[in-house]
């Protein structure tokens, strides 16, 4: 009796919490967190820069690509990434293409540290750091090839169990080597 008489002198902020409330809190945290959109639309003045900077590298050759990356990771950097999982892609893409077509005319730097691929690879940090763009396609063939590699051990395990070993490594190498592949090298 004593302890609710001295809650009710209290204001409702220091009141302890009821289970419901200390249930119900985490959830709808997570709520707006997970289930609200990302940041805002990018604004008018960002979108126009970065279609700028976009164009700028499509148009660019080996010797002014450098530049191009440049003013994409400093917008990049001034807006934290990029303000959407579209724009992003759009990006990523776009870098990724220029890449390979500057790599096979010679354009590109040899080795894995020269200069452009150090601001890609800074960039790359910036906008996409788990690589999802590139890794997607990979990711994808292994989502979708789990389930005959699965069913196939299955029947390697009941059919000729002495051969399972083998096997699931080649199930396994059949399945991630693409990932690995992108990850290592790519």
């Amino acid at each position: 009796m004593l302890l609710a008489a001295s809650f009710a002198l209290l204001p409702a902020s220091l009141v302890p919490l009821g289970r419901r409330a200390v249930l119900a809190a985490p959830a709808a945290a997570a709520l707006s967190t997970f289930g609200a959109p990302r940041a805002a639309r990018a604004d008018s003045a960002f979108l126009q820069s970065l279609r700028t900077a976009e164009s700028d590298l499509a148009a660019s050759d080996g010797s002014t690509v450098l530049s191009s990356i440049n003013a994409l990771l400093e917008l990049a950097t001034d807006y934290s990434g990029m303000p959407s999982d579209e724009l992003r892609k759009e990006l990523m893409e776009r870098v990724l293409a220029k890449r390979a077509a500057l790599k096979a005319q010679g354009g590109w730097d040899e080795g894995s540290y020269g200069e452009k691929e150090e601001q890609f690879l800074r960039l790359q940090r910036a906008v996409d750091p788990w690589r999802v763009t590139e890794l997607q396609g990979p990711a994808s063939l292994a989502i979708l090839g789990f389930g005959p590699v699965y069913l196939g051990l299955l029947a390697v395990q009941r059919l000729v169990p002495k051969l399972f070993n083998v096997a699931y490594t080649a199930g396994a190498a059949a399945l991630f080597a693409p990932l690995l592949f992108g990850i290592l090298f790519g």
